[in-house]
């Protein structure tokens, strides 16, 4: 299972969750990571489910972002119509994956 370009994740950074908008999904050393937009429009790129200080919450996310019950503010749909979604994939996940 893995999260799809647009949907709504909380992520923990450091004890705090932030709710936020996966922008795209990768696989760096047999790990797939994601960036994701969050809602003070900074992006967090390579970033996984599992981790000590910055991951995607999965428990929070299927209890909170599935069900609908919080939802994320980022203009995703728009943001792709405009073609203004922000580039930020990390350069360390290798040209390749350009």
């Amino acid at each position: 299972m893995g999260y799809k370009a647009g949907e709504s994740v909380i992520v923990t950074q450091d004890g705090t969750n932030r709710v936020g908008t996966v922008l795209d999904r990768y696989v760096v050393s047999k790990q797939v990571v994601y960036d994701v937009l969050l809602e003070n429009r900074s992006a967090m790129v390579m970033i996984s489910t599992s981790g000590n200080d910055t991951y995607i919450n999965k428990s929070l996310t299927s209890k909170l972002c599935d069900t609908e019950v919080i939802e994320s503010n980022v203009p995703y749909k728009q943001l792709v119509a405009d073609d203004a979604l922000p580039i930020c994939r990390s350069y360390s996940a290798g040209k390749a994956s350009w």
